[in-house]
Order: structure tokens, then sequence, then C-alpha cells
């Protein structure tokens, strides 16, 4: 395994040409191909130009660059390496910058999601010098890696027996409780929302607990939606609508990943994850727009739009997690297009009834690898879920989607501190880069992480 050196430079002086040979011969080399040390530039350096005889990619970076930018640019540093190799670090720099993302960039490009595929392609096996510690993010990687081919695993082979088994793989080595409901157990304890939901489909419906760290002194439900695939039921999509939607299932894969990261990262926070899995399948069962389904907590409501199910699994879940009277409700669920029409599809939607933990998360996410912004959860819209039937409808109509579908939400977290993220967006990448290749993405779990590290050092 070949010697592979990352020196990370601002500018291009006299402490750098000190590394090399011969001062000419490099300068010659840079200005060949036009290296200039600029913000972001890198260039890769044979050995026979370094005094340590090395190969060495040089990488220009400052102190103004935010972790995104740092974890992208360690990911396309990682596509220039064209060997296998173990590296270490040298800095050549004035101010001093943490290299955390930049490594976590590294660690993260390398992944390919080949199950259905043959090929050839070999894999370029890095390693990292025993001075650079990558234990948490390697931490990171296995949980992202795990919500990625989950999300991008075909909805025929995406069971929930399938679903169930990797988590069981997931968490074998964590202090993890998983508690496993069937569809006799969700009938009798009126999972309505579940029930109807997945009553269109042939594979039964399941509900997963997971519990962690439950002596802690600050506890924290987190619920995942797990819609396995969405044909939309009865208000069925269109094809190309369709075509994506074995990745409405990410929330849940979310948060196991993030219990599973909690855990390896010994937090001081309780996590106790809630995912209902189903599908939404049309067929002679399926539920019918108008039908009126009766929810965990009593409330009930009409189903106006079939595919607007996630938050008819997704209240049941909070209505139950809501009994348990923890300290605080997060959840996360590919939930409405309507997020990533006001976002993008790179930034995650943030809704919540407590303007404290709203105000943390978006501070725990800031300028990080993430992108959050917080939409309102504006009560004047409440007009718009009311039913002439039924507690509410399932559907606000076409606009202001992202603050309706909360408003739903919150009706079943009894008046219990809650953050809701819409991930519909950024959850899944249109097209390749060098840190997210297309498809699943595994963003959220980084969020998360990242709040429940502000919680854990900051009990509420």
């Amino acid at each position: 395994m070949k010697e592979l050196s990352i020196l990370f430079v601002d500018s291009v002086n006299d402490s750098l040409l000190n590394n090399f040979k011969d001062e000419e011969q490099i300068k010659d080399y840079f200005e060949i191909n036009k290296f200039k040390a600029s913000k972001k530039e890198m260039l890769l350096v044979p050995k026979l130009y370094l005094k340590n005889e090395k190969d060495t990619i040089l990488v220009s970076i400052d102190d103004s660059l935010n972790k995104n930018e740092l974890c992208e640019l360690g990911s396309k540093v990682r596509n220039k390496i064209p060997f296998d190799c173990n590296i270490s670090y040298l800095l050549n720099l004035e101010t001093e910058v943490d290299l955390q993302e930049f490594t976590l960039g590294l660690i993260l490009s390398g992944y390919k999601f080949e199950k259905y595929v043959e090929t050839d392609s070999k894999e370029i096996n890095i390693q990292f010098d025993e001075s650079i510690n990558i234990d948490e993010q390697k931490f990171i990687k296995d949980s992202i890696y795990f919500v990625r081919d989950l999300v991008n695993l075909p909805a025929l082979d995406k069971t929930p027996d399938y679903f169930i088994n990797e988590v069981k793989q997931l968490i074998d080595n964590e202090k993890i409780k998983l508690t496993i409901f069937d569809k006799k157990w969700l009938l009798k304890e009126n999972f309505g929302g579940v029930i109807g939901v997945s009553q269109g489909s042939s594979k039964d419906p399941y509900f997963l607990v997971g519990e962690y760290n439950t002596g802690a002194d600050f506890q924290i439900a987190l619920i995942g939606k797990g819609v396995l695939f969405d044909s939309g039921g009865l208000s069925l999509k269109s094809p190309s609508g369709m075509e994506t939607m074995k990745t409405d299932m990410a929330g849940a894969a979310t948060a196991w990943a993030v219990i599973k990261l909690v855990a390896s990262l010994g937090l001081n926070v309780g996590v106790k994850v809630y995912t209902p899995l189903v599908e939404n399948m049309p067929s002679s069962t399926a539920i019918r727009p108008g039908d009126v389904l009766k929810m965990r907590n009593g409330k009930t409501v009409e189903v106006l739009n079939t595919d607007a199910e996630g938050r008819l699994i997704m209240a049941d879940a909070l209505a139950f997690a809501a009994e348990k009277k923890p300290d605080l409700i997060c959840d996360v669920a590919t939930l409405t297009g309507a997020s990533y029409v006001a976002l993008g599809v790179d930034i995650g939607a943030v809704i919540s009834n407590s303007e404290k933990y709203a105000a943390e998360f978006i501070k725990s996410n800031k300028n990080q690898v993430e992108s959050y912004h917080e939409l309102p959860l504006f009560q004047g819209y409440k007009s718009l879920i009311k039913s002439s039937i039924a507690d509410m409808k399932n559907t606000g109509g076409r606009f202001g989607g992202a603050i309706t579908a909360a408003l739903i939400l919150e009706e079943f977290v009894d008046e219990i501190p809650w953050v809701h993220l819409d991930i519909a967006g950024p959850a899944r990448a249109r097209s390749s880069s060098a840190l997210n290749p297309e498809g699943g993405t595994g963003f959220g779990v980084i969020g998360l992480v990242n709040f429940f590290k502000l919680l854990s050092k900051n009990p509420q």
C-alpha cells in the first residue's frame, strides 16, 4: 500500500516550497498545472518531487470554509486518489483549521450501490495514519451508508421483514432494545392510521420500537416515517411521481441510524425510536377518499387524499410516543413535496411548537454539513385542515402544504415540545456529486445527532 500525504496550504510561500527537492522544478510544475493555492484548489504531486518521497495532494484551504465546504472538499480529494494508500496529513497554514469534516468527506465519498449490477470496478482502499482519529467519522459513515442502502433498495425486495433484519444487524453490538409489534397488536392498540394506510397492500404492517439509555435524565422520542413504497393508494400518483417512491421510508431508516450513532458515541441522552412500516397500495381493500380513520389518541381524520398517508401513520406513532411523556419529541419524514418547493432540494425544513428547541436545532446545525431552515407552525392555517364530519382532514390543500401537514402532526404530540423535520427534498440526490451519488443521501442523520449532542451537553 502506497503512502500518500495530504498537504494543506493557504499560499505558495517559502515554507511550502521547502517540502520539495527542487524549488524551480516545482514552480514549473505549479505553473504547468495552473496551481496558485487559491481556496479549494487541489493538485496531485508525484513523490519524485517531494523530499519525503511520498505522493502528495496539495489542498488549499483557510478558516473561512464552513464544515459543509470542508466535507465536500474532502470528497473531491478522494476522487483524485488513484491507488490504495495510507493517508497522513501535513499542515502548511497560518491559521488553524478543524479537519474533522474534511476527513468525513474523504470517508463518505467512497459509497457505491452496486447490488444489482455486474461490475469490475475496483474499490480503492484508503486507510489513515494512526495520528488521525477517525472513530467518529467511521460511526457516521456506517449510519449514513445504512440509510443510503435501504433507500436505494427497490421496493420489491424492501419488505418489512427485510427492513427489520437490517435494523437487527445495525444495532447488534449496541445496548439498544428492539421490540417488534405486528398487525394483531396494531389492531388491538387502535393504530387506525397505520392500519388504514396499510390495508391496500398484501404486506402486513409492523411497528418497531427501539430504546437506548432509558435511565438518562433527558429523554427523546424519535419517530421516523416508514412507507416502504408509496403508490399514492387510490389517489394514485403519476408514473413519474412514483419512480422514486421507494425513498418514502428514509425517515424510518434515519431514525434507526441516529439511535445507532447516539449509542456508538455514548451521548448522555435517552432515545426511543418509533417507526411504523407500511406500504401504500391501491386495491379493493384500500382506504378510499372520504373514509374516516380513528387514531391512537381517539381523534378522527377524514381522508380526502390517500396520497397524504405519511401524516396518518406518523400521527399514531406520535400519539403513542407522547403517552410515555418524553422531554422532547422529534420526527423525521419525507413528508411533503411542498417542503422542497419552499426550500429547494438541499435544505431540510424545521417546524416546531417550541421556539427554544427550534432555535437550538438550527443553532446546532449552523454552518454544518447539513442545511436547515425553519418554517412557521402558523396557527392561522388550522382552518385549512378542519373537517365537517371528523376532527380534522388529512390535507389542507395546495398552498402551505408543509405547514398544514405539520399542523396535523401537532394534534398528536399532546403539547410536549416537538421538532419536526421534513426531508422530502434532501433525502434523495437527483444527480451525482462527489459527496452524494444519485439516490439516497442519509440526510438527517448528522443534523439530528448534532442536535442531540447539544442536548447531551446542556440537559434542559
